[in-house]
């Protein structure tokens, strides 16, 4: 991924001054995770443009950081509309770390912008099912998730009987 440019103007720099000490340092991480929350923050604001500029710096002093990256891609399908190239960013974060909650949770918002409802909840529900200890990756993914509970709470949203349940209590609308 260092061979990525997040800027249009600036290179990546992968040399010991970029992190202050060394690339991948404590400080670097801690500084990616940082530029993550105050993204989110920015996000859930509405400010794409901030967000975006945000973390663009982040990557540009800790490229490997996919926290920033899945951020950034949803950035990339909320603000430029596109949803292919932010679908192949997380992707690849997903491919390296299958396990990670914000990478899921990125693809649900990537396919939430691009109209793909279903595959977004899909997704949303492997990132609740892989954030275990991650509160706040819980709460993002109640927020974003509207829909009622199963109707049958021990059995899982898509059993057939929940699925069939679903549907005769929305057409009776209690």
């Amino acid at each position: 991924m260092s061979e990525a440019n997040y800027s249009t103007d600036q290179p990546i720099r992968t040399d010991a001054r970029a992190g202050h000490d060394g690339p991948g340092s404590f400080s670097d991480i801690s500084y990616g995770a940082s530029q993550v929350k105050r993204a989110g923050n920015l996000l859930e604001k509405g400010d794409l443009k901030a967000a975006e500029d945000c973390l663009r710096q982040a990557l540009n002093r800790v490229p490997d950081h996919m926290g920033c990256r899945a951020y950034y891609a949803v950035c990339l399908a909320a603000n430029k509309r596109k949803f292919v190239t932010a679908e192949k960013l997380v992707k690849n974060i997903i491919k390296d770390n299958p396990n990670d909650p914000t990478a899921w949770y990125a693809l649900g918002r990537i396919n939430l912008l691009g109209g793909r409802r279903s595959q977004a909840f899909k997704n949303f529900e492997r990132a609740k099912r892989f954030s275990c200890n991650d509160i706040g990756v819980k709460a993002l993914v109640e927020q974003m998730d509207s829909r009622r509970g199963p109707v049958i709470s021990f059995l899982p949203r898509g059993n057939f009987l929940n699925i069939f349940l679903g549907q005769i209590r929305a057409k009776l609308g209690s």
